[in-house]
């Protein structure tokens, strides 16, 4: 029962509609609900037609609906990150192209309602501040509606701003709007005190940031940073160097959401407007060196500056700001801004705020992208895409680098699985799932702890669990825990089991006092389902599948499970939780490189690992190594410790059903079905039909059987060698589709009962992915004594 590449990029499809519709129906960001009922639309079309709801015309609905997915919502996603990208670089045409284009698919969207104030900003770019604000001015004698007139007239007031126009841009502003509109408006109002500043109007640009602190901004913890930028803009008009230069020097201005250019600018304006021109030209030279693609005002706004002190130390005089002219920039020889005492007790009052803000903040890092969590979320991608692409079943699961209990007794490369298993996984939506939960606890764990422990509590505690539930083993075996003795082939999930522990745990309000309730709890209600999904879907045992060996045996077979091992699960969420709290957040730099040498170290120990496993031969070793005596109804067969009883079939999405007998769980892990089973029936057999349709009431009403097609090499052997009538071959068939196939071998013959050991698999192909396994397990088959209670044995 394996995907096709269709199915695959379906259900990739209803994901990318259902994470739309959910951000839709919790942040619109302004897109109306025509296009929230067209996403479920599709939505529900996807499903449709991967559950084959459409018949014969369901593979063609299926490209239908992933072209109409790709269209409306994988497409204009893509188009919105660029939007930002080009915005955050300047590129005002690309942004107007790019925001045409989008508004265009999502139909129902309501976005071409914004793509006027787009073309006034490419306007901007490509003919300068007097076209926008033409445009602008014309969109305002054109508009009706008054909250879109109040938004045009902010466009106007930016582009002012935008042009060093400050006397302009306030009177703009204090013309259209009263005097506390701006503390709503965020954006605006960081525009606003830094024109106040220019022009030299600090005690209204006082009020304005005591109306910020006091209105819903000051109340609202998540905007913290924008109040710390506007404190900081404050601050450096007001010419206090000391603070300024205390969140330039210890590098918090990344908590601030500035980057180093537009640090340093605000340091060179605090020094500027306290008398100090040496300094400050000293300072602006530094912003053309750091400023960065995203700086280009930054660095326009710096030259305008340095040019002004540079003629000031020209003219051999001190920089101040002449308040009585409110000329923006003008200098003359004072000694600097010269304050009132109740605005200099307030810049003092805003410095303390500012400082005990950004001592309560957790430092954040440098660089903004949790790169450690992407590269995770790559290499996961990767080897799953190299499974997908070789195939292979459950054996190139093991070929991969999958850990499984025969390996890990006698193979001596064995121990390098433990790293190469925790790479692996094998369905897409766990794979998905993982990968959302990596992302997200990334954006977390990253940025308050650093590159290195976001690879500690990932990829060096998804290693620690894969360790821990093997060398568990011979403990818990000698308790007679057999309930929990087990190693689980692949590992994945623990990666995103650690990342999600960690980011809970540093969600707990001591460690993130800035953090807004509501935030703290969306994120820590996703992050718990996210982990109790992953716990869910990957406890031991199986519904029907029995567990245990038999009395006796060394070591025991231990619960049947295509899940994780317990130890796994319960060492990884240990060593995640170790790591985050044992640790300080501000953790010192010796601290840090020990993490990185560990991380480093783990990582070449992978590598080794990785080439030691390429060197083994799966296949050949579980022919040459079946630790496992198992009796089916009579029967004795040596398979692999793989293959585990079956004594209360369920049902199972496959075509062909689960019987009594073995079932391979690594194949069932990797979504096919391989099964052994022993059919006797009295008197003569039915040679126009397989065995398991007399196993199996009814069965032979919904499948249709022929002789089976080319076999697999080891079992042509097998059949020639063996005299005729020993073997049969045949295909099943449902509504013309082939869905499986059976191989049977007669292991006695007599008068009165033939006795039939079958080998059952769907879809057929199965059966290729271990061949040479199953002809030797059906080779050594033969009748004999009955083991107690008809179980397993390791021998």
């Amino acid at each position: 029962m394996q995907l096709e590449l269709v199915d695959h990029l379906l259900l990739l499809g209803a994901v990318a509609c259902a994470a739309t519709l959910v951000r839709l129906m919790r942040r619109r960001d302004g897109i109306g609900r025509g296009y929230s009922l067209l996403v479920g639309a599709l939505l529900v079309f996807d499903l449709l037609a991967m559950g084959g709801s459409f018949g014969d015309a369901s593979r063609f609905c299926g490209v239908v609906a992933l072209s109409l997915v790709v269209l409306t919502v994988a497409l204009p996603w893509v188009l919105e990150h660029g939007s930002r990208w080009g915005f955050a670089r300047g590129h005002l045409i690309l942004v107007g192209r790019l925001a045409s284009l989008r508004a265009s698919l999502m139909l129902g969207s309501g976005l071409a309602r914004q793509l006027p104030i787009l073309e006034g900003l490419a306007l901007l770019d490509r003919a300068g501040v007097d076209a926008a604000l033409a445009h602008f001015r014309q969109l305002a004698d054109q508009a009706d509606d008054g909250v879109e007139a109040a938004i045009i007239h902010e466009q106007i007031v930016s582009m002012l701003f935008h042009g060093q126009r400050w006397d302009e841009g306030i009177a703009h502003y204090e013309r259209r709007f009263h005097a506390g509109y701006a503390a709503l408006r965020p954006s605006l109002a960081l525009g606003l005190l830094r024109a106040y500043g220019e022009a030299g109007r600090l005690e209204t640009a006082a009020g304005l940031l005591r109306e910020l602190e006091d209105g819903p901004v000051g109340a609202d913890p998540s905007t913290a940073e924008l109040l710390g930028q506007a404190r900081l803009t404050f601050l450096a008009y007001a010419g206090a160097v000391d603070p300024v230069d205390e969140v330039v020097t210890r590098a918090r201005f990344a908590d601030l959401g500035l980057t180093a250019a537009t640090a340093e600018l605000f340091k060179g304006i605090a020094q500027a407007r306290a008398g100090e021109p040496r300094d400050a030209v000293a300072t602006l030279t530094k912003v053309e060196t750091l400023a960065g693609p995203r700086d280009r005002r930054v660095r326009e706004a710096a030259r305008s500056l340095l040019e002004r002190a540079r003629r000031v130390l020209s003219e051999s005089s001190l920089p101040t700001v002449n308040q009585s002219t409110n000329s923006p920039g003008e200098l003359v020889d004072s000694g600097g801004v010269e304050l009132e005492p109740e605005l200099s007790g307030y810049v003092d009052l805003v410095a303390a705020r500012l400082r005990g803000w950004l001592s309560l903040a957790p430092p954040v890092q440098r660089h903004q992208r949790p790169l450690a969590s992407y590269a995770v979320m790559f290499a996961l991608c990767l080897v799953y895409g190299v499974h997908l692409v070789r195939g292979g079943g459950g054996l190139g699961l093991l070929e991969l680098g999958a850990l499984s209990e025969d390996l890990w007794r006698g193979s001596p490369n064995a121990w390098g699985r433990v790293f190469t298993s925790a790479w692996i996984h094998v369905d897409l939506v766990s794979l998905l799932f993982d990968l959302y939960a990596i992302w997200l606890a990334g954006q977390i764990v990253e940025r308050m702890l650093g590159s290195a422990r976001m690879a500690m509590v990932t990829i060096v505690a998804a290693f620690a669990g894969m360790a821990a539930s093997v060398l568990a083993l011979p403990w818990l075996w000698a308790r007679g825990l057999d309930g929990v003795a087990i190693i689980a082939p692949t590992g994945g999930n623990l990666m995103a089991l650690g990342a999600t522990t960690a980011a809970l745990w540093l969600l707990l309000p001591s460690r993130t006092p800035a953090l807004a309730p509501r935030a703290r709890r969306n994120l820590i209600v996703t992050l718990v389902l996210l982990m109790v999904a992953n716990l869910l879907t990957n406890l031991p045992g199986m519904p029907g599948l029995s567990g245990g060996a038999s009395g006796g045996t060394s070591g025991g077979f231990g619960l049947a499970s295509i899940g994780f091992a317990p130890v796994a699960l319960v060492v990884t969420i240990v060593f995640a939780s170790v790591l985050t709290l044992a640790l300080p957040l501000d953790q010192p730099r010796w601290v840090a490189r020990a993490l990185g040498a560990c991380v480093g170290a783990t990582l070449l120990a992978n590598v080794a690992g990785a080439v030691l496993v390429a060197q083994d031969d799966p296949e050949t070793f579980l022919v040459d190594h079946r630790a496992q005596r198992c009796e089916l109804d009579g029967v004795v067969v040596h398979t692999p410790l793989g293959l585990i009883p079956v004594t209360d079939p369920p049902e199972l999405p496959f075509e062909v059903p689960l019987v009594s007998g073995l079932v391979d769980t690594l194949e069932l892990r990797d979504g096919s079905l391989v099964q052994l089973a022993v059919h006797r029936q009295a008197g003569a057999a039915d040679a126009e039909s397989p065995a398991l349709f007399q196993a199996v009431e009814g069965l032979s009403g919904e499948l249709s059987a022929t002789a089976a097609g080319s076999l697999p090499e080891p079992f042509v052997e097998l059949i020639d060698a063996e005299p005729a009538g020993t073997w049969t071959a045949t295909d099943l068939w449902r509504n013309g589709e082939r869905v499986g196939r059976v191989i049977e071998k007669q292991v006695s013959a007599g008068a009165d009962e033939r006795v039939t050991l079958m080998l059952v698999a769907s879809p057929a192909s199965a059966l290729e992915h271990a061949p040479r396994v199953y002809a030797a397990i059906m080779r050594e088959a033969k009748a004999g004594s009955a083991l107690d209670g008809g179980r397993c044995e390791i021998e």
